[in-house]
């Protein structure tokens, strides 16, 4: 069964079980790196000293901790999983917040470039779904929900906004965009 070989469309196409444990854990493993640290409380600290009063910063923004809030609250739902409550409007977002106890995130579905195994594709989407669980929790690290504009704003200052802020483009929504921009300087600070 673990070497029964899944085609890139039907791995994308499933609703892929979550394994908590292996995430919590390898969110982790990344923000126990010296950089990933540092980087994620200095964002935190600028987004929470920016955000407005009422959104305030949970767990003093232990990531690890606002994490097994949304866990106790209404955890993970895969994006294609709309019979568990998936919003269509994207794949990976925060839902909710941690206020009103209904606090979730949402998970998009993996697609491997290559047919790949049952045991490789579990592996692929353990690293990806912590990856995208990561980024999720620290939007729910205000209470009322971190917006990604004020993450990105944060970024920008913290890398001498190198790569420059993106420009608001009229008519646009610019939240998946800030979204890239804010990630794509997260992900520098793991690998």
């Amino acid at each position: 069964m673990e070497e029964e070989m899944v085609q890139p469309d039907d791995a994308f196409k499933m609703v892929y079980p979550f394994d908590v444990p292996g995430i919590r854990a390898e969110m982790e493993r990344m923000l126990n790196k010296p950089k990933c640290a540092a980087f994620v409380k200095q964002l935190l600290s600028i987004v929470a000293s920016n955000a407005q009063a009422d959104n305030k910063l949970v767990a003093g923004g232990d990531v690890l901790k606002v994490f097994d809030t949304v866990m106790s609250q209404k955890g993970l739902v895969r994006a294609n999983d709309i019979q568990n409550g998936a919003d269509p409007s994207g794949p990976n977002l925060a839902l909710g917040n941690v206020a009103k106890k209904n606090a979730r995130i949402q998970v998009g579905n993996y697609r491997p470039g290559i047919p790949v195994t049952r045991a490789d594709l579990k592996a692929q989407y353990l690293k990806s779904d912590a990856r995208i669980c990561l980024h999720e929790t620290l939007h729910h690290c205000g209470e009322l929900v971190y917006s990604d504009q004020e993450f990105a704003i944060a970024a920008s200052a913290l890398n001498g906004n190198n790569p420059p802020l993106p420009v608001p483009i009229p008519n646009t929504d610019m939240r998946f965009i800030y979204s890239q921009y804010w990630d794509g300087e997260l992900r520098k600070s793991y690998k």
